[in-house]
């Protein structure tokens, strides 16, 4: 079978690049012959049945959005001619194509994309964004499409698009390396508190610092920041420290980052997620979740006394946690991340894979 896989981008390695590579990394175990179409290739080396076609990458940096949907259209122009299309990339990444399957894996739930193409904008500026909601509707309209499946990376990812497109998905857990961070479960614990995270306005970081502060406990946030945007936000959350025990770091190196969350005692999160890989690999690391009453942390994190609801229950239960309070619960929530292994996502993925070919 004739396999093309569609992720433009690769110029950072999150939870959408992770999952692609491990795909990839179990098909090139078979005998499908596989093509990854991109604009900014992974550093992963060819073999007889897995070829890298590369995309020129137009250069619009002014209009970028309208720069990413030309190069999203060529990527589903060029790849046609296999029988099935698997879609990775992180955000809705749709075109009609002659391909007998589509798979797409959904990351989101794409209620973001939806609510943009409902905006009304005026002016010049206007203008540009009704040529991008146009295709953001037309993206959103191929799910439908007869040849298109959808896969939702949780429980809660589904029902989100069940509930706003009418069409069910099957679910597969993304892929998580939980080997690499089990052997340091049992090592030493600081009392203190990590979160590992984008520095971006969803993450809600803002929101991590004030109950760190009111709480009066050790605090460490580990950040990636790629965009301007993303560095200002950095630098105005990191304003907030106001002389607490707080510690702020940015594109550290992974070993670094690796570092610091396996020495800590607890692990916390203040975003809704559709999945919450870094959630997964704290558990691993030995550290005590705790996570929002929402969305897919209740899949993740699956006990009611790791999961706040509001700031002053998440003050009172990360200092319980700090304290040892939830220490008999780590056994369990290792046991439970086990699902959300690598070898389980790609054994699901193949089965979805095969199931119609």
């Amino acid at each position: 079978m004739q396999i093309g896989i569609i992720h433009p981008f690769f110029d950072v390695t999150g939870g959408a690049e992770q999952t692609t590579l491990a795909l990839i990394d179990k098909l090139k175990t078979t005998d499908n012959m596989v093509t990854l179409y991109t604009v900014e290739p992974p550093h992963v080396a060819e073999t007889g049945n897995f070829k890298i076609h590369v995309t020129k990458k137009k250069k619009l940096p002014s209009l970028w959005r309208y720069q990413r949907m030309l190069e999203t259209k060529k990527l589903f122009d060029e790849s046609q001619r296999n029988d099935l299309i698997l879609v990775m990339g992180g955000g809705l990444l749709l075109e009609r194509t002659s391909a007998k399957r589509v798979l797409v894996y959904c990351h989101s739930t794409f209620l973001e994309e939806n609510n943009f193409a409902q905006r009304k904008f005026g002016g010049m500026k206007g203008i540009y964004y009704r040529i991008l909601q146009r295709n953001i509707r037309n993206s959103l309209s191929c799910i439908h499409d007869r040849n298109v499946e959808l896969i939702s990376n949780s429980e809660y990812t589904r029902k989100e698009i069940s509930k706003q497109f009418g069409k069910n998905s099957s679910v597969v857990y993304p892929p998580v390396n939980i080997s690499r961070f089990l052997k340091f479960f049992d090592s030493a614990k600081q009392k203190n508190v990590i979160t590992i995270s984008r520095y971006s306005p969803e993450k809600k970081l803002e929101d991590a610092v004030e109950i760190a502060r009111e709480g009066g406990f050790a605090y460490t946030i580990v950040g990636n920041a790629k965009y301007d945007s993303q560095l200002k936000l950095f630098e105005a959350i990191k304003s907030q420290q106001g002389g607490s025990d707080i510690k702020f770091y940015c594109n550290i190196p992974h070993t670094e980052m690796e570092k610091l969350l396996v020495s800590s005692k607890v692990y916390f999160h203040t975003s809704k997620e559709t999945f919450g890989i870094s959630v997964v690999e704290s558990i691993a690391a030995g550290c005590i979740p705790i996570v929002p009453d929402n969305s897919a942390h209740r899949e993740t994190v699956p006990f009611d006394q790791l999961r706040f609801d509001g700031k002053e229950d998440a003050i009172r239960k990360l200092q319980d946690a700090i304290s040892g309070k939830y220490d008999h619960l780590r056994d369990d929530l290792k046991n439970h991340i086990q699902q959300f292994s690598v070898e389980n996502f790609q054994k699901n993925m193949s089965g979805l894979i095969e199931a119609k070919s």
